[in-house]
């Protein structure tokens, strides 16, 4: 049975100043059974909420999904890569994408952490704890049937 390992995600200075670069690595192995298979890999960043956490205003306790890596072009892009299964073993992965600061900002805002003088506070911006979560499944299989007309209201 096929299975997921080694997972980590690196953060690094992006092209500009508004963005990061992320990279998610890990190890998929798949055993003689399922070479010729088709799968689908699926790569999702997650802000965790962490007890102690200064939540701002509005911010639900609970991992926030902020952001999907995508494949393809343009206009055809989607939020997984499939593949089909070459050789039986483990295969390693790399993903790299760059993401807007913003999009990985699960804190919002400021949190006082003293004050300079009696007249100056200080302020720092909240933490933000950010995780990735990949999926490997199977390729769906669909069929659809023919249109039926029908002048019923439906």
């Amino acid at each position: 049975m096929a299975s997921v390992s080694n997972i980590s995600m690196s953060l690094a200075n992006g092209s500009s100043t508004s963005t990061r670069n992320v990279t998610v690595t890990g190890t998929i192995t798949f055993d003689a059974s399922e070479v010729g298979k088709s799968y689908r890999l699926e790569i999702q960043l997650f802000g965790e909420d962490k007890v102690g956490d200064t939540l701002p205003a509005g911010d639900p306790v609970g991992d926030d999904s902020l952001y999907t890596f995508t494949w393809g072009t343009l206009l055809n892009k989607k939020p997984y890569k499939q593949f089909t299964v070459a050789a039986a073993g483990p295969q390693t992965f790399t993903e790299t994408r760059a993401v807007s600061n913003d999009k990985l900002d699960e804190d919002p805002g400021q949190v006082k952490i003293g004050e300079a003088d009696i007249n100056t506070p200080l302020y720092m911006p909240r933490q933000d704890e950010v995780y990735a979560k990949v999926t490997l499944s199977g390729t769906p299989i669909s069929a659809r049937s023919s249109t039926v007309i029908a002048g019923i209201g439906v």
